[in-house]
This record gives structure tokens, sequence and C-alpha cells, in this order.
């Protein structure tokens, strides 16, 4: 059975229309790890995330709330998180009553805290009640993000700027998602490197060591552990490699990690970022051995 023809000039068309957005999304790179490590420092104080935009915009603010609050990878933690635009009782009756540019601000005021982070999505960066909240955000002595797609100059002022997309909506709407998966991402990312207790932290509580330089990989490295025993749940007990021990387990006793994504025996070495077994290392298969921690 033959399909239908395909248009390859289409087909072409529609991959070609995506490329300069997806390359200025990685162009970015240093924008958003600079937005995701302030993100980060406010949730290490105690700090929640607001979210709102309208219509689509307005699904995606959801959908970045939902995966600060539920994050689907195991072994992350849960953050605060709420999207304004889920009450559409608050959204009517504030519309009705102040107009629909302050249904975000108004909700601001209500909720938000200074140590709070707010992120404005929008397709073209010229969303009035977006920018309204933005504004009222800063007044507030919130964190401000602004994940905007259209040109730079109709962005509304925040702390942290992301204009990705370019002005197709569709691929508006494709690169803000890929953007703010990555927000949560490297949010986690940067989190994982809080609290260590160095100098430069200690003088700026809730910060990375890394901030001025803006680092993106400075925690993104995976570390060798031996798998002692699996435990229920795809976790599993696990030490170091090295010296017996580490930062995380000063008694060598082992830590429980997530193994959900890799094929571990007890005795296997596996690469462990973040809490998440990622790869199988080493001798992969070894054993374990009499009187071992297994037994």
């Amino acid at each position: 059975m033959s399909g239908p023809d395909v248009d390859e000039t289409a087909v072409r068309h529609a991959f070609s229309r995506r490329v300069p957005a997806t390359r200025d999304l990685a162009g970015a790179a240093g924008r958003v790890a600079a937005a995701c490590r302030d993100v980060a420092g406010r949730f290490a104080g105690g700090g929640k995330l607001i979210v709102f935009g309208n219509g689509e915009s307005g699904v995606d603010a959801s959908h970045i709330a939902v995966e600060f609050m539920h994050p689907v990878v195991v072994g992350k933690r849960a953050l605060p998180a709420l999207a304004l635009g889920n009450d559409s009782a608050t959204l009517s009756g504030v519309g009705a009553r102040q107009g629909f540019d302050e249904v975000f601000a108004h909700q601001l005021r209500a909720f938000a805290a200074a140590g709070d982070i707010a992120l404005g999505v929008s397709p073209d960066g010229r969303c009035p009640n977006v920018r309204r909240a933005l504004a009222q955000a800063r007044e507030s002595g919130l964190l401000t993000v602004a994940l905007c797609g259209g040109a730079r100059a109709d962005a509304p002022p925040a702390d942290h700027v992301l204009v990705l997309g370019g002005t197709d909506p569709l691929v508006v709407k494709e690169v803000h998602v890929t953007a703010y998966h990555l927000v949560w991402e490297l949010t986690h990312v940067f989190l994982d490197r809080l609290g260590t207790g160095s100098a430069a932290e200690a003088a700026r509580p809730g910060v990375p060591d890394c901030l001025d330089d803006v680092c993106v990989t400075c925690s993104d490295e995976a570390r060798p552990m031996r798998v002692l025993r699996l435990l229920p749940g795809g976790m599993a007990l696990a030490r170091e490699e090295e010296a017996g021990g580490g930062a995380e387990d000063p008694a060598g006793d082992g830590v429980e990690i997530s193994v959900a994504l890799v094929d571990a025996v007890p005795g296997a070495t596996v690469l462990v970022h973040a809490g998440e077994a990622i790869a199988l290392a080493g001798d992969t298969a070894a054993p374990p051995q009499p009187g071992g921690a297994d037994d």
C-alpha cells in the first residue's frame, strides 16, 4: 500500500524555518544559565516561582509550574511553584473589576514575597498584563524573568530577558517549550552546587560559587559510584569509588541513588549526576563479594 505523495519542498521548508530559532537558543546558553543560577539562589533561600502568561503561554505557565512542583525525573526535589492563570474565578473577577491588564499583577501583590521569582511568558513580548505583572514584581523585589518571542525591543524589562524563537508563532511555541525545560534542568544543576560551605558561598549564602563566571558545567559532572545494594522503587545504596566515601557520605556507609535509567547490579560501577545513575562504567558486572555490604 502506497501512501500519499509528499511535497519534499514543503518538508524541507518546515524544517529549515526552525533552524535559525534553534541556533539562537543554543547561542543564548549563557543568558539561560545566568537566569537559572539566580533562580536557584532564590529557591535555596526559600523562595517560590510564580509563572503567568496568556492563552497558549498560559498553558506553558501551568506546564512550567508543574515541572517544578512535580518533577518527572526520579531523585529531583519538588520546588514550590504556581501558575496565576489556573484560577478562572480570580481571573474573571479581577478582570471585570480592575481590567484584564491587572489580572496577574493583582495576584502577585497578594501571593508574592520579596524572595520569590516571577516568570512571565509572552509570544511577542507585548502582552500588557504580562508586562504589568513583571513591573509589579520588580517593584516588590522579586527576581524577574521574561521568556518572550518577537523583537528584543518589544520585550518587557526584567532581571533576565530571554527573547527566543523569532516571530513565527509555531516556532516560538516550540522553542519556548525547549527553553523552559532547560530552565528546569539547569536550575537543579545549580541547586546541586549550593551549600558547599566554601568561602564564596559563606559570603553570599544561597549563591553558587561560580556566580561571576556563569559556569554552566561546574556541577554537571558525573561521579563513579559502586552499587552496594539494590533497593525498591528503582533506587540503590551506593558508595563513591574514591577513598570509600565522599562529601555526601562521610562515613562511607553508602548513599541512596536512583538507578531507574540503568541496568545496575550490586557491585557495578555507575556514573552518578545529581543523585541519578546515568550510565554504567568500569567492571559493571562485577559480582558482590562474600562478606560485603550485600550479605
